[in-house]
């Protein structure tokens, strides 16, 4: 008796291999996609975090206003993100968004806090 592989039980093997490779591979590049926008949102809490900072650190309450800011891009190594800068009201509310990715899916994370004026 021939103890040996059937050209059938050889391809069958090789199908299931493939398969088994090709799921690997697509949950590869999910990990791959999810690592990318966790840290771009990192990025975006950072880079509004850090001007809101600077905003609650100015030395009076009426400079506020002057962090105003239109959407501008931030060049350099944040060249993929945009920032602006909203204050209104009074007491003032500051609101800072960040914007990143394509226009079609286009993300963006704010941060909004309320300034008075106590004796600044």
């Amino acid at each position: 008796m021939n103890k040996g592989f059937t050209l059938l039980e050889i391809l069958l093997t090789m199908v299931i291999l493939v398969i088994g490779i090709m799921a690997l591979l697509e949950a590869m590049n999910t990990v791959l996609f999810a690592d990318g926008q966790t840290q771009h949102n990192l990025i975006a809490v950072q880079l509004a975090q850090e001007k809101m900072e600077e905003i609650k650190s100015v030395g009076s309450y009426a400079a506020i206003d002057g962090f105003i800011q239109a959407r501008a891009n931030l060049g350099g190594h944040f060249a993929d993100f945009d920032r602006e800068v909203g204050v209104s009201g009074d007491p003032k509310t500051v609101e800072v968004s960040v914007y990143w990715g394509p226009a079609s899916q286009e993300q963006r994370l704010q941060l909004v806090t309320l300034m008075a004026d106590y004796n600044y």
